[in-house]
């Protein structure tokens, strides 16, 4: 298994690479069960609430960014370069159905090839801090 799945731990010159739907893997029944968690659908469905049309949240452990472009439409705008978040993705696809609303990927989604030694100080740096999701605001233009 390579590192960087699909940018080989390089940039392409159109300066990134995306992601779409057809690349999601395959969920086997246990991670359709882990989608399917309560309190998971509860947070996607507050999270497209209209009136948090704009913000963005960072789900650092699990490698991708979600962005809330109104209307129930979550869009992934950032994805690390890894199979776990391929799969973390895919997961967050199917609890965002199961709360309603619609993923877009490509072409807005940047997939950032991953770099263990940045990664790993900053998973080290945030040790300490709480591994709920903070939730931040910003307007796209």
């Amino acid at each position: 298994m390579e590192e960087n799945t699909l940018t080989h731990g390089a940039y392409h010159e159109t300066g990134y690479t995306t992601y779409t739907h057809d690349q999601l893997p395959v969920l086997c029944e246990s991670d359709l069960h882990v989608a399917a968690t309560p309190a998971d659908i509860e947070f996607m469905a507050e999270f497209m609430a209209s009136e948090n049309a704009g913000r963005f949240n960072w789900f650092e452990r699990r490698g991708f960014t979600l962005q809330n472009a109104g209307a129930g439409v979550l869009r992934c705008i950032h994805l690390v370069d890894a199979e776990y978040a391929f799969l973390c993705l895919a997961m967050a696809n199917e609890t965002i159905k199961l709360a309603g609303g619609v993923l877009e990927l490509a072409p807005y989604t940047v997939v950032r090839p991953m770099n263990r030694e940045a990664d790993d100080e900053a998973t080290s740096a945030k040790a300490t801090v709480s591994s709920e999701p903070a939730t931040v605001g910003m307007e796209v233009a």
